[in-house]
């Protein structure tokens, strides 16, 4: 395998670009797509089990996309939303609209990405309700802007300065579908003495939750927990929105994952493959709630663009096709029992186990003695993979992403899986060099890590 491109771009790279640009796994540079495949600089071809942090649902290059784009860019590709209309932001926004769980009235407000359609979010929960307080969950993850860093426990304080805006911020565990231990509780009984104690509900505009978590290790909540929690927020007037950002447009099987649980949320928040391969975040609720802020507030010039919006209605009739929905049954089942049956691994002190639903899953690399988490273990599975063609990374310290394209053909899925099977048994046999843990878990120039 040569990558010496890639690497001559990384020092590039690292000359002029920011380090908190990137967090890269492996020295990769990407050249183009072809499909379910990623071929980086120096001509490698890698199947790719990561879809561009999924945001590629429909793989690269998708012809139907391609053709939507292309024939968009020859009419406009973007002419400030702030002071003027389009067809395609209004096309889009009745297409998104049209599939909002149990059918209600709801309104779009387009932005840039799922981190600033969170901030959104949280704008509009605030001045709807005149309440300030926000309550997040453990491990969570809704972006990086300023405010929603601060409702993101997985970076929240990091270096001390992201709560500066954001100390209205209350942290509550999260729940996982997968923890027999957790059944028969009472969910509510933490939030339920801080709302007797310290945090009146009457000051708690909103909750923001991911039914699904993503970086948080690709594990869905338990069912009675997301519904007593609703339960909750109605009781109190508390807005209940969910960030569908990772798993929004068919990745768990539906539009979104929140239809798993029999709910009609008061927000939706996208982001990632809302855009269909561009710049898009998309937060959507009730029609009262979107009356709530004006304009100064929540436009930006270039949300809702023609070209994006082109593309994402491409993407949207894609998946209303008969055809999408076949291939999306069939990948969803076949990906089931190909981690059902990879998690059966035992050897060397590697023990897997898994969560996750749709196309959508994580990959729990542990100590085989003691069960405790192995980060060091899983990256250096994800770094085989890589060497051997295929491309996914870890969340969570030691859960490996698998989150492939959910039209990816049946051949790659396969082989994807023989390579992951491989690579994990050279870790466990010793036949990988831990030269590769110098970079965990970013990759530098060895020259200079800066």
């Amino acid at each position: 395998m040569k990558i010496q491109k890639s690497v001559d771009l990384l020092r590039r790279d690292h000359a002029v670009i920011a380090k908190g640009q990137h967090l890269l796994h492996f020295p990769i540079a990407v050249d183009r797509t072809d499909g379910d495949v990623v071929i980086d600089v120096d001509g490698n071809s890698y199947i790719d089990f990561l879809s561009s942090a999924s945001s590629l649902n429909l793989g690269g290059s998708h012809p139907d996309l391609n053709e939507a784009v292309i024939a968009q860019m020859k009419k406009c590709v973007q002419y400030c939303t702030c002071y003027t209309l389009n067809e395609p932001m209004v096309e889009y926004a009745e297409r998104l609209s049209s599939v909002y769980p149990g059918g209600s009235p709801v309104k779009v407000c387009f932005s840039n990405s799922g981190s600033d359609a969170n901030d959104l979010a949280i704008r509009f929960a605030r001045a709807y309700t005149g309440r300030t307080n926000i309550i997040s969950f453990s491990h969570s993850y809704h972006g990086n802007t300023y405010a929603t860093s601060g409702i993101s426990a997985s970076c929240a304080g990091e270096n001390g300065c992201t709560l500066s805006s954001m100390q209205q911020v209350r942290y509550f565990q999260y729940f996982y579908e997968e923890e027999p231990e957790s059944s028969g509780q009472n969910y509510m009984e933490e939030i339920e003495q801080a709302f007797a104690t310290d945090l009146p509900p009457e000051t708690v505009a909103a909750v923001f939750i991911e039914p699904i978590q993503g970086d948080g290790g690709m594990r869905p909540a338990a069912k009675d927990f997301i519904r007593e929690l609703y339960r909750l927020c109605q009781k109190h007037g508390i807005l209940f929105i969910v960030d569908e950002v990772q798993q929004g447009f068919f990745r768990s099987g539906h539009w979104f994952s929140i239809e798993h649980y029999g709910i009609i949320p008061d927000g939706i928040v996208l982001g990632k493959s809302a855009g269909a391969g561009f710049p898009l975040g998309v937060f959507m609720a009730r029609t009262e709630i979107m009356k709530s802020l004006p304009a100064s507030l929540c436009a930006c010039t270039l949300a809702g663009a023609h070209l994006v919006c082109a593309a994402g209605i491409a993407q949207f009739d894609y998946m209303c096709r008969e055809e999408f929905q076949r291939h999306l049954e069939e990948n969803s089942w076949q990906l089931a029992e190909l981690t059902a049956e990879l998690v059966k691994y035992r050897k060397n002190n590697i023990q897997l186990k898994r969560s996750g639903v749709g196309m959508s899953y994580g990959i729990h690399v542990l100590d085989g003695q003691t069960g405790d988490p192995d980060p060091f273990t899983a990256y250096k599975i994800a770094f085989r993979c890589f060497e051997t063609g295929l491309l996914l990374i870890t969340v969570s310290g030691n859960v490996l992403r698998i989150q492939p394209p959910l039209t990816i053909c049946k051949e790659y899925l396969t082989e994807g899986f023989r390579i992951l099977e491989c690579a994990i048994e050279d870790i466990a046999s010793g036949y990988v060099s831990e030269d590769m843990l110098q970079f965990y878990p970013d990759w530098h120039p060895k020259s200079d890590k800066r």
